[in-house]
């Protein structure tokens, strides 16, 4: 009768050891899940920072080629004027003065 006793204590042992290893691998599972959960987490918010400076300077760049445009269209407009003036800056002041006097 004790050597039964002494078993079912045994198999009840055996048993909560087994019960305790497979909470632990449960727990041990979790844990790596919330890692590579993290991990892949911050991989795609480093691939998407990355994506952002990336277009942040092609966006930057295509502006400032935009602007180098603009600029020189703008330098041409004044050259233009400028020696329009230049050609014709007396006709001006005396078409000007003709029409204030008349």
């Amino acid at each position: 009768m004790e050597d039964m006793i002494s078993k079912i204590l045994d198999m009840d042992k055996k048993a909560r050891d087994m019960t305790n290893a497979a909470q632990q691998s449960k727990i041990d599972y979790e844990k790596e899940i919330i890692r590579t959960k993290e991990k892949i987490k911050t991989d795609y918010i480093e691939k998407a920072n990355e994506r952002i400076r990336i277009n942040t300077q092609a966006a930057q760049k295509s502006a400032n080629e935009k602007l180098a445009g603009i600029e020189e269209k703008n330098e041409a407009l004044i050259r233009s004027m400028e020696e329009a003036d230049a050609a014709n800056h007396e006709k001006w002041v005396d078409e000007i003065v003709s029409r204030v006097l008349k």
